[in-house]
């Protein structure tokens, strides 16, 4: 009979052969994005032999099977961080950021709760205050991290829940614009806002917001928040956020600012003008894996006054037969991170992101910020001088969205297939008062301005040769 301890490990120097084996493919990866396809794509037939594999009885060859998931997995996929991959926000990663989430995994920590992971728990604590320092949040802010945007925004919405309309939340009502991303919609679900509850507005213009919110209350219904966009997706655009603070204010409602994207600006000179307002917010949701690198997952949801997370989230309001928890509860100058958000066990997500700050300096992220400001309004400046392409939205927080003039709809979506057929670009299209737009994201690092000005020029010959 086997050695019981054996079961489930390798002798130390095949652990280190692998380990370097798959930070060799990692590294050979991500210096070698400019040579690779955008993406791509594949059907199910040709992922047959890996949709239809029987369960592994008897073990392979842990080598042949990292070799086997770098040839037939991992390329078949988007390239988030190639330099012609505008279709989406999330970006390229960075490799500290990799090697935080490998130190995570390896060492399996969890910072949920002090006495099981103070070390990586005050990681998290720090790490979630430079980030609200960094957006121009006042001293005493904190938050916690989440896997995504998605669980932020929940976890701020429930917050304010229950801080703003107490324990029964009949009545309640929310006000967002029709630019709200749906996962923040889906949040409202999840916390058992019915549709009549959430208020979706053309815009939100303070005064437009202000007479909902008094016609609602002569209803006697429970206004109790405004959700406020920092970067839409599909424009970038910026909610009137001074406006809303004001009126949050004088009507004593919570201010949201979902800005999963655009927040990270804030770290920039002209990108915390543009978000003016944003360090007045009473929470606040940023996706460390879009503009500021990470891999994924982090999102984090940032408030005010994290006590308010404490008093909604805290196991101590939902126990039931856990007494063999007592022995993971802080003691009173410590934090169960657990007590502030919808987890219990997380892993440690803001190692990787702690390790990219420290290493590369936040001084080199606000200058890959600033760059991608600056290829948003060189694609602008392009589109201005061209006399075949419209700008109709931005440039907005690293996204500008444009048309082939004088096109139809159908048009800019066959223009937008070609352009993606050569396999050295991705764009997206997405809808701007009405009508179809080709849309642009230009927050990658990687991406030069002759990448950019060679999209442009694919744009106006697919155009061209459409008409």
């Amino acid at each position: 009979m086997p050695d019981p301890a054996g079961w489930l490990d390798l002798p130390p120097d095949r652990m280190r052969e692998l380990g370097h084996q798959v930070v060799d493919l990692v590294v050979d990866h991500l210096t070698g994005l400019r040579d690779q396809p955008v993406r791509t794509l594949a059907t199910q037939d040709e992922l047959r032999h890996v949709l239809d594999e029987p369960v592994p009885e008897q073990p392979t060859d842990p080598g042949a099977l990292i070799a086997f998931l770098t040839a037939e997995v991992l390329p078949r996929s988007l390239r988030l961080g190639h330099p012609g991959c505008l279709a989406f926000i999330p970006s390229a990663n960075n490799f500290l950021g990799v090697l935080g989430d490998l130190l995570a995994a390896g060492f399996n920590t969890s910072p949920g709760a002090w006495p099981v992971g103070a070390g990586p728990a005050a990681v998290e604590l720090v790490t979630a205050r430079w980030l609200a320092g960094l957006l121009g949040l006042p001293e005493g802010s904190g938050g916690v991290f989440t896997p995504g945007g998605a669980l932020a925004n929940l976890t701020a919405l429930a917050a304010a829940r229950d801080d703003r309309l107490g324990p029964d939340a009949t009545g309640g009502v929310l006000y967002c614009s029709d630019q709200t991303h749906p996962a923040v919609l889906r949040a409202c679900h999840v916390i058992g806002l019915r549709q009549e509850q959430v208020r979706i507005l053309p815009a939100m213009d303070p005064d437009m917001v202000r007479r909902e919110v008094h016609a609602d209350r002569t209803r006697g219904l429970r206004p109790f928040l405004v959700l406020a966009n920092a970067g839409t997706t599909g424009t970038g655009a910026i909610d009137p956020l001074p406006g809303l603070v004001a009126l949050c204010r004088d009507e004593r409602l919570w201010l949201h600012v979902d800005g999963a994207h655009g927040a990270a600006a804030a770290l920039t000179e002209r990108g915390r003008k543009a978000l003016r307002g944003l360090d007045e917010a009473d929470s606040v949701v940023i996706d460390p894996h879009k503009w500021l690198f990470q891999p994924y997952e982090i999102g984090c949801v940032l408030v005010r006054d994290p006590d308010v997370l404490h008093r909604a989230f805290t196991i101590d309001r939902f126990r039931a037969q856990t007494g063999y928890l007592a022995l993971s509860r802080p003691a009173e100058a410590e934090t169960n991170l657990s007590d502030h958000g919808v987890q219990f066990t997380t892993a440690s997500r803001a190692l990787k992101l702690w390790l990219s700050l420290k290493g590369f300096g936040v001084a080199a992220f606000r200058a890959a910020i600033d760059h991608g400001l600056d290829q948003a309004d060189h694609v602008a400046a392009r589109v201005r001088e061209s006399p075949e392409l419209d700008l109709v939205a931005g440039p907005a927080l690293g996204i500008v969205c444009l048309r082939h003039r004088g096109g139809t709809d159908d048009l800019q979506a066959a223009i937008c297939r070609d352009v993606n057929e050569d396999g050295r670009t991705l764009i997206a299209t997405t809808t701007v008062d009405g009508a179809l737009a080709l849309r642009l994201c230009t927050i990658n690092p990687r991406t030069t301005q002759a990448d950019l000005d060679r999209v442009l020029a694919a744009i106006v010959d697919a155009g061209r040769a459409r008409s």
